[in-house]
């Protein structure tokens, strides 16, 4: 998996998306200009993180409740580049892709298309760490889920 960040080819990195899920652009996530507002972007990217792990069946090992044994994610980090405006009434689609598995993390890149052009309007990555409930630090990350993610990215281990 390529981590170099930010892509500086971006039809080719965009190629390398396999899942993605239509965002709804709602009326409340535009600003005074009539744009989708620069904090409704890292929605949009949540979003498609949560729709990533139900496709992959991730959500039993990465979204327990920090009540239960096991463990839950976090993010660590988040970041957008805005590329293109986008305005209230467009189809958007959002690409996720999970570009690094470390011991307790994953990197997890976004791209945000206007549908109808098929241009990227924004790109995003971030870092999401696998956390102990008990002692609120780090953890490995659970095998299975490792696994699921490497055989829908095609990753070899």
């Amino acid at each position: 998996m390529n981590t170099a960040w930010p892509p500086t080819d971006l039809a080719q990195w965009s190629t390398q998306f396999r899942f993605f899920t239509p965002i709804q652009v709602r009326f409340s996530d535009t600003d005074m200009l009539g744009h989708i507002n620069n904090v409704s972007y890292f929605s949009y990217f949540e979003h498609g993180r949560i729709a990533y792990l139900e496709k992959l069946g991730l959500t039993r090992y990465l979204l327990q409740s920090p009540t239960e044994p096991g463990g839950y994610i976090v993010t660590a980090n988040l970041e957008c580049q805005y590329l293109r405006e986008i305005h209230f009434g467009k189809d958007v689609r959002l690409g996720v892709r999970v570009s690094r598995i470390g011991t307790s993390s994953l990197d997890i890149e976004y791209a945000l298309f206007l549908t109808e052009e098929e241009i990227i309007a924004a790109i995003g990555r971030g870092t999401v760490v696998y956390v102990n409930p008990a002692t609120g630090k780090s953890q490995p990350l659970p095998e299975q889920a490792k696994e699921l993610i490497r055989s829908f990215e095609k990753e070899q281990p």
